[in-house]
């Protein structure tokens, strides 16, 4: 049977904080969230987002990448209507230079007791998928990423222990290879470089301690989480000046800046920087104690946000370092991941899409910025 589209979402007021007008787009009674704020999971024209429904959740009461009842939905932002996708188990990868959303699936296999998994491609604007890669005998990924020119996709898995690595998938003729390895990225919030596509930003844990089930015991040890950049054949390691001994911890949200080449992060003293493979300091943007989840916007201007005391949205400007909030969200920001906002800022620079459990029950929501709202944020 043809999947339909179907009408959903609520308009919540203005908000008195900025007069955005504020969307709750998702109703269904069961955790829907925007998967997460460091890769923008949205059209290139920013009419249509991806978010994902949870029925499965892994011990620390966050959605659980592996497990059963996750789907994939499309939601379009101009209609107020969704569509179910797939179901999904992720994770999941996009490029702001196109429409297509990557993901991993389980397929119905002949053995029941031998899962097949595949990555899919989904065209966000035209809701055509298609298989492009076969598992098999390649681990199926923690954390990915795919390339600006969607030649190559990135996946992390655990090699032994603490050890984990990096492997290639290159999706025009069908081979994987691993190409790094390193003790502690278990965590590494993989994004391709978006302009060119030859770069990979990863995360660093320095010291975490994971458990043989692969949990995570500790996020850190003493000297706390950095980043650096390698090259799409792992070679030219180059560490970010984040984190000790250059920076305050940093919070472990980050992502690149459009076509600059920077990095745009947080540290666990609210302050926002700026940083470069290659460079010795990083810049400070601007500081507010609190700020934590930050994403960029597609053509790499501005930058929104959260206070993770309170929930409230602030939107930027990256040149500047100016800031105002759009918005109280009024997300819980508690233990579970699906009670944080991970707000990121539409292709079209028109709404944020964020995450809250406002309503007991976590809900994606937008808020549409007000017009003349991020010219004010040009002012230094």
């Amino acid at each position: 049977m043809e999947r339909q589209w179907v009408w959903d979402g609520i308009r919540r007021g203005i908000d008195l904080l900025s007069g955005a007008v504020i969307w709750q787009l998702t109703t269904a009674p069961v955790i829907s969230h925007d998967i997460y704020g460091e890769q923008i999971y949205a059209s290139t024209d920013g009419m249509r987002i991806a978010f994902l429904r949870e029925t499965s959740l892994s011990t620390d009461g966050s959605p659980d990448p592996l497990g059963e009842g996750r789907q994939l939905w499309v939601y379009d932002l101009p209609t107020k209507r969704a569509i179910y996708v797939s179901d999904a188990v992720g994770p999941f990868a996009t490029t702001p230079l196109t429409d297509a959303l990557y993901y991993v699936r389980l397929r119905s296999g002949d053995d029941a007791s031998k899962p097949e998994y595949s990555l899919t491609r989904l065209n966000l604007k035209t809701m055509e998928q298609d298989d492009v890669f076969y598992f098999g005998d390649c681990p199926l990924p923690i954390s990915a990423a795919v390339s600006s020119d969607e030649r190559f996709f990135v996946g992390a898995f655990r090699i032994k222990g603490n050890l984990y690595g990096l492997y290639r998938i290159d999706l025009i003729n069908g081979t994987w290879q691993v190409f790094h390895e390193k003790e502690d990225i278990f965590n590494p919030h993989l994004q391709f470089e978006p302009s060119e596509g030859e770069e990979i930003l990863v995360q660093w844990n320095r010291g975490g301690v994971v458990d043989e089930a692969g949990n995570i015991v500790q996020l850190v040890g003493e000297e706390g989480a950095t980043l650096y950049v390698i090259d799409i054949d792992g070679k030219n390691f180059r560490p970010l000046p984040v984190g000790k001994p250059f920076t305050t911890p940093i919070t472990g949200h980050e992502c690149w800046v459009g076509a600059t080449k920077q990095v745009i992060l947080t540290t666990e003293d609210g302050t926002i920087y700026l940083a470069k493979a290659g460079e010795e300091k990083a810049k400070i943007v601007t500081k507010k104690r609190g700020f934590n989840h930050i994403s960029a916007s597609a053509d790499g201007r501005f930058f929104v946000v959260d206070d993770f005391r309170s929930g409230v949205l602030y939107v930027g400007n990256i040149a500047t370092g100016r800031c105002l909030p759009l918005c109280d969200s009024h997300a819980s920001c508690g233990r579970p991941q699906y009670t944080h906002t991970h707000p990121y800022i539409a292709p079209d620079n028109r709404h944020v899409i964020f995450n809250s459990d406002h309503t007991g029950i976590c809900q994606v929501y937008a808020a549409e910025i007000p017009e003349g709202f991020l010219d004010d944020l040009t002012v230094s």
